[in-house]
């Protein structure tokens, strides 16, 4: 075995990790979001997609509206963004609007959000998630408690990434705020005959890189190679003189 070599490259690994580390957490990323939904899994026929504000199929309506009433719908409106990494930002604007339907469905559709990059570079990134959707039975005349629910699953994660600087990146979803990012909620609850409006937010997290304490643990155990090897070898050349 080639010691020498072995403890150059031990060091190098060791020291490459810690830059990329340190300049991972330096970059800020900056842009606009977009999001498009899709279907629900399960259909009940009386769902469709619309382009509103700018945006492309950014509109999920549903439900046939009882009478002086309106379809439910749910809207997701782009933000402009500036990030570091494992920092909370806003990234899209929810609206929902909860009327009083016939033929509302209940479980899992898609959402796509788009990151367009204008800073450090000029990309745009999709990134794929499941929301979940619950029409709350009209039982308790009480609008809130009549309120729909709206979540994100899996906590927030996609299999969705993009490298920059060779490092990988994704997008995790956090949770949804009505108050500026004071206060965060897993769920968005949307009051029966009301428009109800929240904040979407995220933060761009590395994918796959050691933790600091990893790079630590490995620096340490090459100064613990290093000393073994130099105790080794004392014991060769005391060896050698006692002969």
């Amino acid at each position: 075995m080639n010691i020498p070599k072995l403890l150059t490259t031990l060091v190098a690994t060791t020291t490459i990790l810690f830059a990329a580390t340190e300049n991972a957490q330096a970059i800020t990323f900056s842009g606009t979001s977009s999001g498009s939904w899709g279907l629900p899994v399960v259909s009940t026929g009386v769902e469709f997609l619309s382009d509103e504000n700018g945006g492309t199929n950014n509109r999920l309506t549903w439900g046939i509206a009882a009478t002086t009433s309106f379809r439910n719908y749910v809207q997701y409106d782009g933000l402009s963004f500036s990030t570091d990494v494992n920092t909370l930002f806003a990234v899209g604007d929810l609206t929902y609007g909860n009327g009083a339907t016939y033929y509302g469905f209940n479980g899992d559709f898609p959402l796509e959000v788009e990151l367009s990059f204008t800073n450090p570079f000029n990309n745009a990134e999709n990134f794929n998630y499941t929301f979940n959707i619950f029409n709350t039975p009209n039982i308790y005349n009480d609008p809130v408690l009549d309120g729909d629910i709206l979540l994100f699953t899996a906590n927030g994660l996609t299999n969705d990434s993009f490298n920059f600087a060779g490092v990988d990146y994704t997008l995790k979803l956090a949770g949804f705020s009505s108050d500026g990012g004071n206060t965060f909620l897993s769920e968005f609850n949307s009051p029966e005959h009301s428009v109800a409006n929240a904040i979407l937010y995220a933060e761009i997290i590395k994918v796959d890189v050691p933790e600091p304490t990893t790079i630590i643990a490995l620096g340490l155990f090459g100064i613990y190679l290093t000393g073994s090897l130099n105790i080794s070898r004392n014991r060769e050349e005391g060896s050698i003189i006692n002969n």
